[in-house]
Order: C-alpha cells, then structure tokens, then sequence
C-alpha cells in the first residue's frame, strides 16, 4: 500500500473513532439522564482512561513523525515551505528547567540598585559617609529571602533577563534542552 493510501485510510479510521467516541459519550449523557448515575460514572471513568491512552500514543507517534519530517526538510535543505493552505517550518525551541534561581533573583535586584544614581548619607554616630546601597542592602536581601521562600520560580522570561542584565546568558543559569520540530499551520492569504 503507498504512503498516500495509507495516510487516506488513517484520516478515515481517526474520523470513525471521533464518531465512536462521540457516540459513547452522547450514550453516557442519556444513560446519565435517565437515573444510571452510578453506572454511567464508572462507564464515564473507563472511557476517559481509553481516551488518555489513545493521547499519549497520538504523542507517542508525533513524537517519532515529526522528527522524521525534520530529517527531510534537512535534507531537503529547507527550513520552511509551503503545500497548498499549509505552511511547514522548522523551529528551534530551548526547553529550561532547574533554574538557579536564587543567583537569578540577586542578579536581577542588583541590576535594578546598579541603575539607581548611588547616594551617600552621613551617619550621626560615627560621622562616616555610607552609600545608600548599604543602607537598603539587608532589606532587599531580607526580600530576596522572603521571595525565594514564598515563590514557585519555574521559569524566567529569557528576553527580559538577557535587557535587564546586559551579557547575561540565560542558559548559564539552568539545564537546557533544545528540540527542533516542523510547526504545521495556515498560510495567512
């Protein structure tokens, strides 16, 4: 059988399981509605764990066809072309995790102070002259602290890091996992 036929055939059987599901699920609302509440609940509960399956093994497949079309576009020496309605092109995404996100925080508060025009003020006791970033040092770090102790960091703006700390590189900073992909979507005409 070739690919075309295949692909035909594929698009026919998605349609008829979409019908099939759809079917279950107006059947379960009927049932549901007639009383067979019970029933219809433990139904509802195995027809969402088919459904959670048929999803990850979708993910499964896409995750092993898209790759394969990015082989061909590299071979093809593309990035991005068109099929009629469709535009194809290949994207390049970072994936960050485990941020550092204690010297982040700090990084960012002392850019922030950096920018402020630096003031001395005379201490009465001593007489001496002491800047004012050592004056709100303890209070920024005491909210650093707090921040840190209240706030789930999962991740940071990347382009916002890279204009509030000039030569920063963000990947530094975190694990970094890149994937290349072929975003399928609709020519704008």
């Amino acid at each position: 059988m070739a690919l075309d036929e295949r692909i035909l055939e594929i698009e026919e059987q998605a349609r008829d399981l979409g019908l099939l599901l759809n079917d279950a699920i107006r059947e379960a609302q009927e049932t549901a509605e007639d009383g067979g509440l019970s029933e219809t609940a433990d139904q509802m509960v195995d027809l969402l764990e088919v459904i959670k399956t048929l999803k990850s093994n979708i993910r499964d497949i896409d995750n092993e066809a898209n790759p394969t079309l990015v082989t061909i576009m590299d071979r093809m020496n593309t990035r991005k072309f068109e099929r009629g309605a469709l535009t194809v092109e290949k994207r390049v995404s970072n994936y960050r995790t485990n941020w550092q996100n204690k010297v982040l925080i700090r990084a960012v508060v002392n850019t922030a102070l950096d920018e402020i025009a630096q003031r001395e003020y005379l201490d009465q006791e001593t007489g001496e002259f002491v800047s004012e970033r050592a004056i709100v040092a303890p209070w920024m770090d005491a909210v650093v602290e707090r921040l840190l102790a209240c706030a789930a960091f999962r991740d940071w703006r990347v382009t916002a890091l890279r204009a509030h700390i000039p030569g920063v590189d963000p990947d530094s900073f975190c694990d970094v996992k890149r994937s290349v992909k072929a975003v399928v979507g609709r020519t704008h005409r």
